[in-house]
């Protein structure tokens, strides 16, 4: 399963909860979990709101690269 795993990284990181980032762009903190693991698709709005408001000084190509999660 593919992955958001470098903005799951920089949410955590950062001290932001789901909620919150989730909040700031319209969703519930489901709905953001459903697509930080690609369940369902981001709109590129949704994306770039969280880059300005969040991590403007992380690369947005950085943010937005999938990875390969390992089975659970």
């Amino acid at each position: 399963m593919k992955v958001y795993g470098n903005l799951m990284a920089e949410i955590a990181k950062r001290g932001y909860t789901k909620k919150e980032v989730a909040e700031s762009i319209g969703l519930s903190r489901n709905a953001l979990a459903n697509k930080l693991n690609c369940k369902t698709s981001f709109k590129v709005e949704e994306l770039e709101t969280m880059h300005k408001k969040f991590f403007q000084d992380c690369e947005y190509v950085y943010l937005t690269e999938l990875y390969e999660r390992a089975a659970r």
